[in-house]
């Protein structure tokens, strides 16, 4: 158990380092790199969401409200860019 959230926090910690380098290297108005970084971010959101608020072992309703949240909020920034 142990060893998942540590492998966890090291997964977390590599995607924020290449979402840092991602926003470095690239300049404004690039909407693949901001698809890009989207997707990075809910990534991590399920990551953290999974493994350290413990959804995994949660009723089903809360598992399918968090997709449903993260789709809701993924679809509004898209169609905001």
């Amino acid at each position: 158990m142990k060893i998942s959230k540590e492998y966890t926090f090291i997964a977390l910690l590599t995607l924020t380092f290449v979402s840092s380098i991602v926003t470095l290297k690239t300049t404004e108005g690039k909407t693949d790199v901001y698809f890009l970084l989207l997707i990075l971010w809910a990534v991590k959101f399920i990551l953290v969401a999974f493994e350290f608020m413990e959804l995994r072992k949660a009723n089903v309703f809360w598992k399918l409200t968090l997709g449903f949240v993260l789709a809701l909020i993924m679809t509004i920034i898209l169609l905001l860019l």
